[in-house]
Parts: structure tokens; C-alpha cells; sequence
């Protein structure tokens, strides 16, 4: 019950604006004439317009070097759909406010609950699945993965993409929060480009010991998508 709560309240602020239909039956907003809001940073000026605006909530993922600090070793996240909320008042705090939730769940509320609460349920709102692959152009190393093809796009198996980091910079919102991403496609015809934005959350600590157990951090961030054959 107090999982089930917990989601209900997480994704309040999507859900309220987000038809109650079948996933992949589901209308969406129209966010091409948004504008992606990356003030403050560096990050270079979409060469699309956007499709989808998301609110990941999930944990970044880490494991200690034998330097002493952590290294990223990928994430686990559900991305909700929220292109019905762009220009509406509290917008842009979706991202602290959401925080403030996911920080406050008691430990069994995880990634993986929160993405099996979505396929029990097959809410509309939400859009799919946040994780990393094996590389799939040279077959190393990991990068960063979109997956729809579960809900808002089921059954299409090109509703993904697989991203290439081009750019990243310094959180604006923190030193507590993860970098923002400029990234491009690599892979799947979901989007060309991909923006993580206003994340909350999600840095390790700044030391550990070497051989300690991997850890999992919370974060809340916007993904933004543009272009993309969807």
C-alpha cells in the first residue's frame, strides 16, 4: 500500500494531464514549438524540434574504483510522460518536487518496482524505460538507452534510441545533482537527439573504499527528445 502510494504521488503531476487510456492508444501533446530550456549552461541549441518531454525518476548506478572514488556504471529509470505539462504553472519545479517524493520512499520502493507498477498497470502516462546496453556499434563499453517499444510506442520494435554523449556539462540546479546532457543518436529511430536537464540528485559520495559494495543513487531529471520518426 505505501508503495502503491508512493507512485500514485510520484506521478500526480503527470497523470493529471495524460489521457486514461491504453498506453499505446494514448494521445499525446504536441511539444514542437517548445523551447528546451538549458540557460545557464553551455549545452549546444537543438538542431530538431522536440517530440517528448520526459520526468525520469530512478537511481544512477556506481561502483568503487580502485582509485577510491566511484565510477558511473549506468542507471535504471522510468520516464513519464509529461509534454501535456510544458508552460503550465510548476513545470519547472517538477523536477525538485518529485525529488522530494522519491528521496522521502522507504527502501523497497525501487526502479525496478516502480517500472513493474507501470506494466501491471499499463498507464498511459508513462512513456518506457531508462537503462544502458553494451555499445551496439562497437560491441564495448556501455551507453545510455530510451526504451519505448513497451508502452507508448508497444510492439514497435524501433521506438528506442541509444545515445552518444556529445556534450556535458555541470549541473546549474547543484553540486549535488548530475551533469546535463547534450547526447545524439547512435542507434533506433525514437529521437536524434536527447537532453538530460534540471536533474536532481544522483551524484556519489566524493570517496570510497576500494572493494566496497556498488551503490545506487536517486535522481529526478527531464529528458527532452527531438526529432525522431514518432
Amino acid at each position: 500500500m505505501i508503495f502503491k502510494a508512493f507512485v500514485v504521488a510520484s506521478v500526480a503531476c503527470a497523470s493529471f494531464a495524460a489521457p486514461a487510456t491504453d498506453s499505446a492508444d494514448a494521445p499525446r501533446c504536441n511539444v514542437s514549438s517548445a523551447i528546451i530550456e538549458t540557460t545557464g549552461s553551455t549545452l549546444p541549441a537543438p538542431e530538431y524540434t522536440p517530440s517528448f518531454v520526459g520526468l525520469g525518476v530512478g537511481t544512477q548506478n556506481y561502483t568503487c574504483a580502485a582509485s577510491g572514488t566511484y565510477t558511473n556504471v549506468g542507471a535504471l529509470a522510468e520516464i513519464f510522460d509529461i509534454s501535456c505539462l510544458y508552460g503550465q504553472p510548476g513545470f519547472d519545479d517538477l523536477t525538485s518536487v518529485i525529488s522530494l517524493l522519491w528521496n522521502a520512499a522507504p527502501p523497497v520502493v525501487t526502479p525496478s518496482e516502480i517500472i513493474a507498477f507501470g506494466e501491471k498497470y499499463d498507464l498511459s502516462f508513462v512513456l518506457g524505460e531508462h537503462y544502458f546496453v553494451v555499445n551496439p556499434v562497437t560491441g564495448s563499453g556501455l551507453n545510455p538507452k530510451w526504451d519505448f517499444t513497451s508502452h507508448a510506442f508497444a510492439g514497435n520494435p524501433d521506438a528506442y534510441v541509444v545515445g552518444s554523449k556529445v556534450d556535458d556539462v555541470p549541473a546549474v540546479t547543484g553540486t549535488s545533482d548530475i551533469d546535463w546532457l547534450y547526447l545524439k543518436n547512435l542507434t533506433g529511430s525514437l529521437a536524434n537527439e536527447i537532453y538530460r536537464i534540471e536533474t536532481r540528485g544522483g551524484q556519489p559520495p566524493a570517496s570510497c573504499t576500494p572493494g566496497s559494495n556498488n551503490i545506487t543513487v536517486k535522481y529526478t531529471s527531464l529528458y527532452w527528445f527531438t526529432g525522431g520518426a514518432f
